[in-house]
C-alpha cells in the first residue's frame, strides 16, 4: 500500500493495514519519511 500527503492521508491507511494484518495478510507500506511517526505510534504498522 502506498500513500503520500499529510498525516490525514496516512492514518486511514494505517488502520486498514492493521485490519488486513489481523486477517493474516502480509502488507507493506510505502510512505514519505515525514509520515514515519504514524508507524512509530502504531508498532504493528511498519513502513
Amino acid at each position: 500500500m502506498a500513500t503520500y500527503g499529510s498525516r490525514g492521508n496516512a492514518e486511514p491507511l494505517a488502520g486498514l493495514v492493521v485490519q488486513l494484518r489481523a486477517l493474516g495478510a502480509e502488507v507493506r507500506v510505502c510512505a514519505p519519511p515525514q509520515l514515519d511517526t504514524v508507524s512509530q505510534e502504531r508498532p504493528h504498522v511498519s513502513a
